[in-house]
């Protein structure tokens, strides 16, 4: 008799672990989608970047107006989500310096290669 309860307690074990990953895992897709929203103005990224390291900062907390259900917001796994999907975007954002030194950059790489395969005297 104790083999059968024995088993079903396992099982349920089981079950309760699996639906607990599966909603983890909701709840960071639903994070990772309202934090592509997210964007930092101009006078809070420059504080930001002052310190790149700190992803629990006030800066990704989030907000009624950002997230698509606002019940979300005390449930602990999606606000944490979403700090760290917000946080991510935010660090890999670049200036505009950024770009242009990669234009340079290329231009100069095209106009190498251009000058090295002509013809001619170098």
């Amino acid at each position: 008799m104790r083999k059968p309860i024995l088993i079903l307690a396992l099982m349920l074990s089981i079950l309760a672990a699996a639906a607990q990953t599966l909603y983890r895992d909701s709840i960071n897709r639903i994070a990772q989608q309202d934090a592509e929203l997210f964007w930092l103005n101009k006078k809070d990224l420059k504080t930001f970047r002052k310190d790149r390291h700190n992803y629990t900062s006030d800066f990704f907390k989030p907000s009624r107006a950002v997230v698509s259900d606002s019940t979300l917001l005390k449930d602990s796994v999606y606000v944490k989500a979403y700090r760290r999907f917000a946080y991510e975007k935010t660090r890999k954002r670049r200036t505009i310096g950024h770009y242009v030194l990669w234009g340079y950059a290329v231009l100069a790489l095209t106009l190498g290669v251009a000058y090295a395969t002509t013809p001619g005297k170098h």
